[in-house]
């Protein structure tokens, strides 16, 4: 009796998601009305165009958001709260509809679906619920993604282009993406039971000690940008903002960073196994 007195009650999905929708469109035009109110005299007919395909796109997309929102929530315990989840996606896609750059080329369901998915799991670790290794599998595929677009941006435009030499290069960027998102899921306290331990295995724990060392090994920038990338669940966009530096030479500096981590960590494996534990750093 008391449970079909609280699923009468209980709004539909259909009717969540269709507030939602309302709720990105109010908040849309709420935010154009106050760019006008604010610059007025200084918007220029570009800036308000692109602020009004910013508004269509929130608009356009929203059930999409809506859908990654109903798909995490399958993979997730039905403890998790769907209102909450879509309320975070939502948030997704207001941010990526702020950020998206046209001139970049990208599709924008592409750039929209990890900041989407971003903000549903920084809700989830707000709210104290978030294994290990669902952060560490979004944090991989996010910057996996990243840094194939930037290969694939720089093979292009490469004159002496080397295909074995870039899948090498490309494989050992993808085995530091790994281990280092990983490493970062270690701020998590949520237990995992699904997951694999992998610190049980000593041959793994062994190259993330390695990792830790040679993340702070690292020249200054791409420290820096490590840190705030994969520990503090910065974007590209937003670690370029800081370092006042664009796009393209933020995630240059994102593959640098990646490569110079795999080399040292080679560099130091070797070190261990020759029984000598200094060893120059690799540039």
């Amino acid at each position: 009796m008391g449970k079909s007195i609280l699923s009468k009650l209980k709004l539909s999905r259909k009717d969540l998601e269709t507030r939602a929708r309302e709720k990105a469109k109010d908040e849309a035009r709420r935010a154009t009305e106050e760019a006008r109110k604010q610059g007025a005299p200084s918007l220029t007919k570009a800036e308000l165009v692109k602020i009004k395909r910013r508004d269509e796109l929130i608009v356009q997309y929203m059930p999409y958001a809506a859908s990654i929102a109903g798909r995490v929530c399958q993979t997730l315990s039905s403890a998790v709260d769907y209102e909450d989840v879509l309320c975070n996606a939502r948030l997704g896609l207001l941010e990526a509809a702020k950020r998206f750059d046209e001139a970049e080329n990208v599709d924008f369901r592409t750039f929209a679906y990890y900041r989407i998915k971003g903000a549903i799991y920084d809700g989830l670790r707000r709210s104290g619920w978030l294994p290990r290794t669902l952060y560490a599998k979004l944090k991989f595929e996010e910057a996996a993604n990243e840094y194939l677009q930037h290969k694939s941006d720089t093979a292009v435009k490469s004159v002496d282009f080397n295909a074995e030499d870039e899948a090498t290069e490309t494989v050992n960027s993808l085995a530091s993406i790994y281990i280092i998102s990983l490493e970062a899921s270690d701020d998590f306290d949520v237990p995992d039971e699904n997951g694999v331990d992998l610190e049980q295995k000593s041959e793994f724990a062994e190259v993330r000690h390695y990792m830790r060392e040679a993340i702070g090994s690292l020249p200054e920038k791409e420290k820096q940008l490590v840190k705030m990338y994969y520990f503090q669940n910065k974007t590209l966009e937003e670690i370029g903002e800081k370092m006042n530096l664009s796009k393209s030479w933020t995630s240059r500096l994102h593959a640098r960073a990646l490569s110079l981590l795999f080399k040292r960590i080679r560099h130091m494996a070797s070190q261990i196994r020759n029984g000598n534990d200094g060893g120059s750093k690799e540039e």
